[in-house]
């Protein structure tokens, strides 16, 4: 697969799967930062789309309006109203449908790592390890570089936290499969912890974003993710907005510095 073929399917599909897609992006480093920019442009549509909502009693409103014969133009232009309305409510209806893998921005940092553990649940069942050259490739698409040793890895992948792309691992625990998500640019000012009925596990802050790492409960995480994050060495990144020929459209630019 050549670099346009790729972009042209990416454009087509961001979050498709197909392996002769995704081995090209590992491989090209033009073509990886852009995979990461439709993406991350994507889920911010994808957000936005769910955000809207059809007025109160629009189903009601609907029911009566097909009662009546529409003759006037009155009629018809509130008809036609209705069913746009409901075209859209459809259509977030389907966007929904598959993004049940992708947190909303506003969801808690804390609840969208245990989300996004239980939505890709399937990588904890991981036993096979990553090859080095794997781990390098994964962070070697955001600038990063491993600069100790991280140990046993099962899974390294790159993922979608909220709007943002970060490095997704697995690794072996004591009691049962440990999950890493390196996030850069998802600044907290202190540590959070990640709970829940399975889970546990804290979010640490870092001067490039910031560090999840989140066992089975009763799993012993004592200083692993200051390791964790001791082992990788990343870029100094700020992002900026820029107003797109001033009509409103943001696009997020990363401007790294060494």
């Amino acid at each position: 697969m050549n670099c346009l073929d790729f972009r042209r399917q990416l454009l087509t599909d961001p979050f498709c799967k197909d392996t002769e897609l995704l081995a090209h992006e590992a491989d090209c480093p033009s073509c990886a930062p852009f995979a990461r920019d439709v993406r991350a442009q994507e889920i911010r549509l994808r957000n936005a789309l769910q955000a809207i909502s059809p007025p109160d009693g629009m189903a009601e409103r609907i029911q009566l309006a097909a009662r009546f014969d529409q003759r006037s133009t009155v009629q018809r232009r509130w008809w036609y109203s209705a069913a746009a309305a409901v075209l859209m409510t459809i259509g977030v209806s389907m966007v929904s449908l598959f993004t049940t893998s992708i947190d909303r921005g506003n969801v808690a940092l804390a609840q969208s790592v245990i989300n996004h553990i239980e939505d890709e649940s399937n990588h904890l069942h991981e036993a096979q390890p990553v090859s080095a050259g794997r781990m390098n490739r994964v962070f070697e698409r955001f600038g990063a570089e491993l600069a100790g040793n991280i140990g046993t890895v099962n899974f390294a992948a790159e993922c979608l936290m909220r709007d943002r792309t970060g490095v997704h691992l697995v690794l072996p625990g004591k009691m049962g499969p440990i999950t890493v998500f390196f996030m850069p640019g998802e600044m907290t000012a202190s540590t959070l912890a990640v709970n829940s009925a399975r889970f546990n596990g804290q979010i640490l802050p870092t001067s490039w974003g910031s560090i999840a790492v989140v066992g089975e409960a009763g799993e012993s995480l004592d200083g692993l993710g200051e390791r964790l994050a001791a082992a990788v060495r990343w870029p100094r990144t700020d992002t900026v907005e820029l107003d797109l020929l001033g009509r409103g459209t943001l696009i997020a630019a990363r401007l790294t510095q060494p």
